[in-house]
């Protein structure tokens, strides 16, 4: 090992040391005691518990009150990376593989909806001279508040429900691979052999992680017990939790190998195991909780502390900010038209196009790794969240309104409830 390389790793060590002092632990109690308030306070007054969440860590940080210290200090910001991963994590575990199996055909159309709207999003962007980054955030869909809204609705076992939500899923995995081929693009710099061997080494990783998730799956099939053992609710050594971990770093290792952000290394190691443990049981519920309960609200705290809304940035860019929104909102709307042909009314497209258009986490996640790579500024991070709590506040509401039509009649919930007993 060289001297110089010593001295970095001393100096590494020395930075993350010295995080841990009395103003990382006054900064982590007000971030904790956020994580435990927020969602009540979210509940009451129906916001989406991300918002309240990123809302308190701007009050408490150096844009509100300045209660908090520095958001760039080592130990905090590893809390926060580590929350970020977790959320890539399960956002991966949440992918159904076996309803994509059975549901196959009918995912061609929610995939050609979700590649127009980027297109459309890309386009409006260039057009803006916004950036190819801002132009995926804009395009980008999640699940996680439209799945929300229609359990809310008890629409989730109705055909309407189940088609919102395969939208959702499917736009998720365009837009996490379409973030993968942006961070090639950003890494590479415009050379043409970097950019190709970003793409080889892209590649290898998939390759990789699909022979060791067929390889888990042979286990599985040979050793079931073991793979019991960790969806097991009562495993007092829980060796789910300890799988989970290894896997999720793992490929945040790889990834880094690999050249490609190191966070979308825990999306595919989430998505492997949600491949090969189809019926998770518990341990979907100890990883969620675990992230959901601490690391993740950490994370969406420490975007709001690190968040620079001004009154001045709001009073002159207020416009550009509702344009963002609209734009949200557009990129959705008018590839969804497609969706007539599916038998579905103006009101229940509407409806999806409100909620698609409100993917607050993955519009964190693209900015953050925005910033990560130089690519986009602070004050264009700052326009386009605002952007997407906007949307998180505006169009849940929206849909709400325009689904309620849409509930199922009391013959048609006796009729589920048969069908599941």
């Amino acid at each position: 090992m060289s001297a110089a390389n010593h001295a970095e790793q001393v100096s590494h060590a020395v930075e993350a040391v010295s995080g841990l002092n009395g103003q990382s632990a006054l900064t982590l109690v007000l971030m904790t005691v956020g994580a435990i308030a927020m969602p009540s306070l979210a509940k009451r007054i129906a916001i989406p518990v991300a918002v309240a969440e990123i809302l308190f860590g701007f009050m408490i940080g150096a844009s509100g009150f300045d209660l908090a210290g520095d958001p760039n200090n080592p130990f905090i910001r590893f809390l926060s990376d580590l929350g970020f991963a977790f959320f890539l994590f399960l956002a991966g575990l949440e992918i159904d593989f076996l309803d994509i199996e059975n549901r196959l055909r009918e995912l061609i159309l929610p995939f050609v909806l979700s590649t127009l709207a980027f297109g459309l999003s890309m386009e409006i962007a260039n057009l803006l001279q916004l950036g190819i980054w801002v132009g995926l955030a804009l395009g980008a869909t999640s699940v996680p508040l439209l799945l929300a809204v229609v359990r809310e609705m008890k629409l989730n076992d109705s055909p309407l429900g189940k088609q919102m939500i395969s939208i959702a899923a499917m736009g998720e995995l365009v837009t996490i691979f379409l973030l993968s081929a942006v961070e090639i693009q950003a890494v590479s710099d415009g050379d043409p052999k970097k950019m190709l061997f970003g793409f080889f080494l892209l590649a290898s990783l998939v390759f990789i992680a699909i022979v060791g998730a067929s390889l888990l799956r042979i286990l599985n099939w040979w050793r079931p017990t073991l793979f019991k053992q960790m969806t097991r609710h009562d495993d007092p050594s829980e060796f789910g939790i300890r799988v989970g971990f290894a896997m999720m770093f793992t490929f945040i290792g790889l990834s880094i190998l690999a050249k490609v952000e190191p966070f979308l290394g825990a999306f595919v190691a989430g998505a492997i195991l949600a491949f090969v443990i189809r019926d998770k049981g518990a341990l979907e519920h100890k990883l969620a909780s675990m992230a959901y309960g601490f690391f993740v609200p950490i994370f969406f705290i420490h975007v709001g502390m690190r968040l620079e809304i001004t009154l001045e940035l709001l009073t002159h860019n207020f416009a550009e900010i509702l344009l963002l929104v609209g734009i949200m909102f557009i990129a959705k709307f008018i590839p969804s038209l497609l969706l007539i042909f599916r038998k579905m009314t103006f009101k229940q497209i509407t409806a999806t196009c409100s909620l698609l258009a409100a993917p607050l986490t993955l519009v964190i996640a693209i900015m953050e790794l925005g910033l990560h790579n130089g690519a986009v500024t602070q004050d264009m991070s700052a326009k386009v969240i605002t952007a997407g709590i906007l949307a998180s506040l505006i169009f849940p509401s929206i849909a709400r309104t325009f689904l309620k039509g849409s509930l199922p009649s009391k013959s048609e919930k006796v009729f589920v409830e048969e069908a599941h007993h």
